[in-house]
């Protein structure tokens, strides 16, 4: 029977090792649902080269040069940092100055830099979290292979959930009519595909928080120039940084047998406030004297219980080593005086610890 349509009620994102496991009961362990997605998009395109001649005015053929660029962009509500360890970045907890990025920059030595994800289509009408029964007996699958992360941000503003927005990159996206089956992934060097096994399991609405709440966030700060920034409202900040893919190849092989960090990976941060009290400032010395960096820390508070008590720390996202790259005021009739700041930090290798992004969650000091 035609499927009328697909909501989201019946879609899930799960995230695996690129290799899958060995068989269908060790690959139920490996892929795990990343919660609270509130959008998915994904593509391929394909580049194709024309093939001209003297003495035709059409081409000849159409030829593909470069294997096929597969893009993943979803987003999600910030949580307990589980879906972020799921992507394959470090999060402290317990341990000190753990770069965010550490598993990531260290390749394969972790395993964590390249994924597989998996899009679960549950039947029509069902929800995909509740009826795991009819999600694997029913269900299908679209899986992208051999993905890189790409982009990462935070965002939390006045009256919206914190949210998390992640771009990948992958080599191959391959469509199933069952949740189980071989990876989407590929050897590069051949375009064959990988012999690992995948197989969808343990769909759950998720363990932790059902949303972080704007009015639990504090953001502290030092750098700007002429505010007292204790005194800022602020409305809004963003976190982000890009990792650019290089792509090395080689004659014989049909891709690229691997897509490398371009360095350096640039932290940027916003910050959006509205003007408070002012304070003596010159922008001079800062071209006289420009050695202190700024720290940045977000501190997201878990939600208060029916039964009262303290708020726990939910995550901790801390920006070291940053530099003011800009500030800027904006003033007009009927709105308040707002201001505008933006940090720029550099991300170092697996062990620096006094600069980059760290994100931290309970148990962590």
């Amino acid at each position: 029977m035609p499927r009328k349509r697909v909501i989201y009620q019946s879609e899930a994102i799960f995230v695996g090792p690129s290799g899958g496991g060995s068989s269908v009961s060790n690959a139920y362990s490996l892929s795990k649902q990343l919660n609270r997605v509130q959008s998915a998009n994904y593509s391929f395109n394909i580049a194709r080269q024309n093939v001209n001649q003297f003495g035709q005015i059409g081409a000849i053929d159409q030829v593909i040069l470069e294997a096929p660029t597969v893009s993943l962009d979803f987003s999600y509500y910030a949580n307990s940092g589980e879906n972020e360890q799921t992507l394959g970045l470090a999060v402290s907890t317990g341990q000190t100055n753990v770069p965010a990025l550490r598993n990531i920059l260290s390749g394969g030595a972790t395993g964590q830099d390249v994924k597989n994800y998996y899009i679960v289509v549950a039947p029509e009408g069902a929800d995909a979290n509740l009826n795991e029964a009819d999600v694997t007996g029913n269900g299908k699958v679209i899986g992208i292979g051999n993905a890189g992360l790409t982009s990462y941000s935070i965002n939390a503003a006045v009256g919206g959930f914190p949210t998390v927005s992640v771009s990948a990159e992958g080599l191959n996206m391959r469509f199933y009519d069952a949740t189980t089956g071989t990876v989407p992934a590929i050897n590069p060097a051949d375009g064959n595909n990988a012999t690992g096994i995948f197989a969808i399991s343990g769909l759950t609405t998720g363990a932790g928080y059902t949303a972080l709440r704007p009015g639990d966030i504090t953001v502290t700060f030092s750098g700007a120039k002429g505010v007292v920034e204790e005194d800022l409202k602020i409305q809004d900040f963003t976190i982000s940084f890009d990792l650019g893919r290089d792509p090395i190849q080689k004659l014989g092989n049909r891709f690229a047998f691997s897509r490398e960090i371009t360095f350096p990976v640039t932290v940027n941060a916003t910050i959006n406030a509205v003007l408070g009290e002012m304070e003596a400032e010159n922008l001079a010395t800062v071209i006289a004297s420009d050695c202190a960096d700024a720290d940045l820390v977000i501190n997201m508070l878990s939600p208060k219980t029916c039964e009262g008590g303290a708020q726990a720390r939910a995550l901790k996202y801390t920006l070291k080593g940053a530099k003011l790259t800009s500030q800027s005021f904006t003033s007009s009739i009927g709105a308040n005086k707002s201001i505008s700041l933006q940090y720029a930090a550099w991300l170092g290798g697996p062990s620096e610890t006094t600069k980059g992004l760290f994100i931290d969650v309970p148990g962590a000091s």
